[in-house]
């Protein structure tokens, strides 16, 4: 009867492959415990919830958009219990037994298990560890390692995991989870270690050298090391600023977006299946696109020679990932006319005439809208009125704002579009450049903004740090609590296509040229670690363990004379920073390329602020010593050796 029950929801369904699974699922011991979950009688009435707030930045907290499945993880950096992702396990008898996440019996094997016959959680348990035992490799891989290896694509293989539609997401997603928190659980355990590298000085600060009360005493801080962390963030976007610093203001802001309808993804998918399943390929895809792209910019030359770039992988509640460039021409390449500006971005409807292929390519992917009266609901409505400022005025010429992208040319010629049944001139036209947009026949918005004044924006817009979403889990038949604003909690949004890209370890964002991070300390305040079995009396005698790079600054400048010309930011140019625990020296660089970045300090550090401004202004010091000698007088501090020098303009009581 119940296969005939099977049959009969589908014309399609053959009766002898039925029979077949059924007799698969009754020797299998993770179906017979499915199986029973019809006996548990859960009645869930809750729901969540999510708001979209505009008090809340919406560049993070912005609603979701598409159709997918996603993760709302709960962040409790401010906690020092884990966060708990279990699995319950309730047999007949009526007990439960709950198994932690990091648990190896909740793996699913790949190896077949022996035919026993489970009646109990421990049978289950024992036969995880006989498939385990009876594997004849002894070698060990992460959580992301195995995931990465199913993943992948294989020629003449069928992956049953890649087939299954919207479990895949789910899997995805529920797998990066577990691998991210493993990683929360390691830094958990070693706080010791990373509250004396962020207190010693070692990394940036995340906010006022932190001295806020509010920061004093959190048991947990996450280091600069976690990728899309807070201090991780903070971190290159320091990095980012010390490029402009060397190099000027950006000159081109690129936007490229994640297309479903690449040839490439659309030859790997079956019939009837959604680009949405397969959140693997589209990192993949996307990720080669990418790479594509960054060659035509920088080796291309396609806007002249490059000096240096950055640029970031986002992943928004669109369902598709995008990346943001921001790029700096040397000074031979810089745009100096409207006529250049005409040359590399355009903003108007091409003739369909003269360039078919660009012109489906624009009112594809580059018109925007329509939104306004037209619609009022459309995602960039904002108190009635479009946040990108759509639709633009006509212009006949190109011409610069201040403090402003440019006002690029939108000729009234005449020619207009059906869009989403709303007739759209060049007013609607997003900048694009015409060879990116046909190359790659996706959504490329190219800005030029080297006159803009707030470069400071443009940084902090692209390392804003994770997708975020404002939720509550509320009662289904009492809605009326989700309104507080205070019942709403702000998380981290997990889609598939980020789980995906961070399995496979691809870089959520890169930087040219690389930026060495230089510590400075006071005298004697380094930070020395060793192990607890270790005498103090070796460790004190070892010089090697308490040189850091400021020391080992000191130190070359004593014996090479052509290191005294440069000052401490200027080192990692000339020199190559050996980290190596019996050696930590500065060795003259033979190859490669990178700039100094003298780390953070906050004027209330005090001695070490001032440090910090010697530092920058004094070429070739021998040791602590020689910053405090003004004009053969040696001063008491080194504020006062900074206010003897003019680098300060207060008056020392």
């Amino acid at each position: 009867m119940e296969m005939e029950y099977r049959v009969q929801s589908s014309s399609k369904l053959l009766p002898s492959v039925i029979s077949t699974l059924m007799r698969v699922m009754e020797s299998n011991p993770y179906a017979k415990f499915f199986h029973s979950l019809k006996d548990q009688h859960i009645i869930d009435i809750s729901r969540i919830v999510i708001r979209s707030d505009p008090n809340h930045d919406q560049r993070t907290h912005n609603a979701p958009v598409a159709s997918q499945v996603a993760a709302i993880w709960v962040e409790d950096g401010g906690s020092s219990q884990p966060l708990t992702h279990d699995i319950i396990v309730r047999p007949h008898s009526g007990s439960s037994q709950r198994f932690q996440w990091s648990s190896t019996s909740t793996e699913i094997s790949t190896f077949p298990i022996n035919e026993v016959l489970v009646q109990t959680i421990d049978d289950l348990v024992e036969a995880e560890e006989q498939v385990a035992q009876s594997s004849s490799s002894n070698r060990k891989v992460s959580c992301r390692e195995y995931y990465c290896y199913q993943f992948q694509i294989r020629i003449g293989q069928t992956s049953l995991l890649l087939r299954c539609g919207r479990l895949l997401q789910q899997f995805i997603v529920d797998m990066y989870i577990k691998i991210e928190m493993t990683r929360l659980d390691f830094i958990r355990c070693n706080q010791d270690t990373i509250r004396a590298e962020l207190y010693q000085g070692i990394i940036d600060s995340l906010h006022l050298g932190e001295t806020e009360g509010s920061n004093i005493g959190r048991p947990f801080i996450l280091p600069p090391s976690f990728i899309g962390g807070p201090r991780d963030m903070r971190r290159r976007y320091l990095d980012a600023m010390a490029l402009v610093r060397r190099y000027g203001k950006p000159d081109f802001f690129i936007t490229m977006t994640c297309n479903p309808q690449w040839p490439e993804i659309k030859r790997e998918l079956l019939p009837h299946e959604e680009v949405q399943n397969r959140p693997d390929l589209i990192s993949r895809v996307f990720r080669a696109k990418l790479t594509k792209l960054k060659k035509d910019i920088v080796e291309g030359k396609l806007f002249g020679n490059v000096a240096t770039f950055v640029y970031v992988v986002e992943f928004q509640k669109r369902g598709l990932p995008h990346a943001h460039f921001l790029i700096i021409l040397d000074s031979k390449s810089k745009i100096r006319s409207m006529d250049q500006y005409d040359a590399y971005v355009c903003a108007e409807i091409p003739d369909r005439s003269l360039n078919p292929h660009i012109h489906e390519a624009v009112l594809k992917h580059m018109m925007h809208g329509p939104c306004g009266r037209d619609n009022p609901k459309n995602v960039c409505m904002r108190d009635d009125s479009c946040k990108n400022k759509y639709p633009r005025n006509f212009a006949e010429i190109t011409t610069n704002r201040r403090n402003s992208f440019p006002i690029y040319r939108r000729r009234d010629d005449g020619r207009q579009a059906r869009i989403r049944g709303v007739l759209l001139d060049n007013r609607w036209v997003i900048p694009y450049n015409p060879f990116l947009l046909a190359k790659y026949d996706r959504h490329i918005n190219v800005e030029i903004c080297s006159t803009i004044k707030a470069v400071k924006y443009l940084y902090k817009y692209i390392y804003k740090g994770h997708d975020r979403v404002l939720f509550a889990v509320t009662n289904a038949t009492n809605t009326n609590r989700a309104d507080e604003i205070s019942a709403y909690q702000s998380a981290r949004w997990i889609s598939p296509p980020e789980a995906a890209w961070r399995i496979f370890r691809f870089l959520l964002n890169d930087i040219y040229p690389n930026i060495v991070a230089l510590q400075i300390h006071l005298p004697s305040m380094q930070t020395v670690t060793y192990r607890s079995e270790e005498r103090l009396e070796d460790i004190a005698e070892n010089n090697s363990r308490r040189r850091t790079m400021l020391t080992a600054f000191f130190e070359r400048n004593r014996t090479d004379r052509n290191s005294r010309l440069l000052l401490y930011e200027q080192f990692p140019e000339h020199y190559v920073w050996n980290p190596k625990k019996n050696e930590r020296f500065w060795s003259p660089r033979q190859r490669g390329f990178a700039i100094g970045r003298v780390i953070y300090a906050n004027p209330v550090e005090g001695e070490r602020y001032y440090l910090r401004l010697l530092l920058t202004h004094i070429r070739g010091p021998q040791s602590f010593e020689d910053l405090l000698i003004v004009n053969t007088t040696k001063c008491s501090t080194f504020r006062e050796a900074a206010y003897r020098r003019d680098f300060l303009k207060l008056m020392i009581p």
